[in-house]
């Protein structure tokens, strides 16, 4: 399912938190893995030269693993020269190829190569301070998060001092928040891959929002009888999903809760030990726009667990078919 992982790296021990969860999920799915790597100015820039040797560096380290690896690294000098990631066949790529016009920095770069190469999986990790191009300091994190159409691993790095090369991150409790639509169930379809592959377990979470005083106050019985409602369906919808994941020899369960929807998915992840939250989003904006509004946005921000982002198919049709519209204008 994912036979293709890109792993964007900007050469700082941040950027590198990812390495154990790629080593392995790449053996799992048995997937090829492209290292990407993003230099400003010409490659005989020195501070290219170390990025290019670090990149190496870890390439050698996955192959080592036995993982097919290889690195793919991108210099520009000007905006008169000229990017073709069709031609990216070897472990190097020297920009002066001919081919098509590309302009602007490591995001549009990261989602580029992406569309172009039919990467099924980026993991990154969301920033880093000490990197040669410190790539996450800037936008590049949000504007992949914001635009691209397969899924994404986000793993946290902050506080990061040391990585352990020979380590190997398996998931082993995920936590799969649901509100009953389709599209929320786009990160729950990855998930089921995870779990089939490592042996995770799976909690299926729903979460009803408290109602506020004042809709209380007005409805009365009324509203208590909508509660109960939303509460039986969703029991209801949750039975049956984990009666499909037990069918695939998937050990699951679920939990129904209320209040605060961001602040219960955390404190339950924390709670249960989960070790990856799996949540779908919602809208064409970004990081905000998610199933269950801006909770994604605070649950990445809030918790320090691996995070699964997945776009419901619907919306990358949308998204495609604009691009396409938007081709043909131009």
């Amino acid at each position: 399912m994912f036979k293709k992982i890109l792993v964007p790296l900007d050469g700082s021990i941040e950027s590198e938190t990812v390495l154990p969860y790629v080593r392995d999920l790449a053996i799992r799915f048995g997937s090829e893995v492209d290292i990407l790597s993003v230099g400003l100015g010409s490659k005989k820039r020195r501070v290219n030269q170390l990025l290019d040797d670090y990149v190496q560096h870890v390439v050698e380290h996955l192959q080592n693993n036995h993982i097919n690896c290889r690195s793919v690294l991108v210099y520009s000098e000007s905006e008169n020269e000229t990017i073709d990631f069709a031609q990216v066949a070897t472990e190097k790529l020297d920009i002066r190829a001919k081919g098509k016009v590309f302009y602007g920095g490591p995001a549009e770069t990261i989602l580029f190569y992406t569309q172009r190469h039919h990467v099924n999986l980026i993991i990154m990790a969301t920033h880093g301070h000490s990197g040669l191009k410190r790539w996450w300091l800037g936008s590049v994190f949000e504007k992949v998060i914001s635009q691209c159409t397969v899924p994404v691993l986000v793993i946290h790095s902050k506080h990061v001092r040391e990585i352990d090369r020979e380590h190997r991150a398996t998931f082993r409790h995920v936590l799969a928040p649901l509100d009953g639509s389709e599209a929320g169930e786009s990160a729950l379809h990855d998930a089921e891959e995870v779990a089939v592959k490592t042996g995770a377990s799976i909690t299926l979470l729903h979460v009803i929002p408290e109602p506020h005083a004042v809709e209380a106050r007005f409805l009365g019985s009324e509203f208590t009888r909508f509660v109960k409602a939303m509460h039986d369906a969703g029991e209801n919808y949750l039975t049956r999903t984990c009666n499909r994941l037990s069918e695939k020899g998937i050990k699951a369960s679920y939990k129904i809760v209320y209040g605060d929807p961001a602040q219960q998915i955390i404190d339950i992840a924390a709670h249960e030990k989960n070790d990856l939250i799996a949540l779908s989003t919602h809208g064409r904006s970004g990081i905000t726009r998610f199933v269950m509004g801006s909770v994604a946005d605070k649950v990445l921000h809030a918790s320090k667990l691996p995070m699964w982002l997945v776009r419901p198919r619907k919306i990358i049709r949308q998204i495609n078919s604009e691009k396409s519209e938007n081709t043909i204008l131009k």
